[in-house]
């Protein structure tokens, strides 16, 4: 059983990380590139469209009824890995489809430009560095279906405040938000997915925010009290939620 337990979670793991990763760092990687572009307002028009409809589904899934929808078709436990598979196909097919509209906003060469992607590629390392906050493997759903498959219980949601949460309660979104508009070459396409990404992710922080407060109680209240949302604490906050 061990050993079939782990090739089934290296499997889980692999799979998982693909579907969460790959699309990550394509649209890094892409977001990095400046692309100019010659299209007019019907770009623009199209790339809003595109994504409010990458929005919405990813919206959608992460609300509590779209959850107990895919629990009862799905199983409770395929909640999450479809949630990561279809967040990771939006993006990807947002990528792909999104237009480049003519103009530069902005321009910057010679030692400024390599300044500006130094920081960007440090952004790349915080997220990475961020991800050492939580139990990854848990967040992708790896770990619930090992456990289910041992036929051992599964655990409540845990809350910890390692590493960089101990500074601000999302520290990715708050890395995200920086690279989104950390550019040498700032198009027009660039700065219109800057726009909308930046809209919606702190829109979408406040709706995150309120299911945390359902989920964990008072635990929760009592770091957001102490653990600011975006910008860091100079210390790390010890409180008494323990990881």
């Amino acid at each position: 059983m061990a050993a079939r337990s782990k090739v089934l979670l290296w499997t889980l793991t692999l799979l998982g990380r693909t579907l969460a990763d790959v699309p990550l760092i394509a649209f890094l990687v892409w977001l990095a590139i400046p692309q100019e572009g010659s299209g007019g307002v019907p770009a623009i028009l199209t790339n809003v469209a595109l994504f409010l409809a990458f929005g919405a589904v990813h919206s959608l899934l992460a609300r509590s009824p779209a959850k107990r929808v895919v629990a009862r078709v799905a199983g409770e436990l395929a909640v999450r890995p479809i949630f990561i598979a279809v967040a990771g196909t939006s993006l990807v097919a947002l990528v792909v489809l999104w237009q480049q509209p003519g103009g530069v906003v902005w321009r910057l060469d010679g030692v400024l430009s390599i300044a500006i992607y130094g920081l960007y590629a440090l952004g790349g390392i915080g997220l990475i560095v961020s991800a050492f906050g939580f139990d990854y493997l848990e967040f992708l759903g790896v770990r619930q279906l090992v456990r289910a498959f041992e036929g051992r219980a599964q655990r409540p949601n845990a809350f910890s405040v390692r590493g960089p949460y101990a500074y601000c309660r999302h520290p990715q979104y708050s890395i995200l938000l920086l690279m989104l508009w950390t550019t040498p070459v700032m198009t027009v396409g660039r700065l219109e997915l800057a726009a909308l990404a930046s809209i919606y992710l702190l829109v979408g922080t406040f709706l995150e925010e309120r299911n945390l407060r359902a989920e964990l109680g008072p635990e929760y209240a009592v770091y957001q009290q102490h653990v600011p949302m975006w910008i860091p604490r100079l210390r790390p906050w010890r409180g008494p939620v323990e990881g």
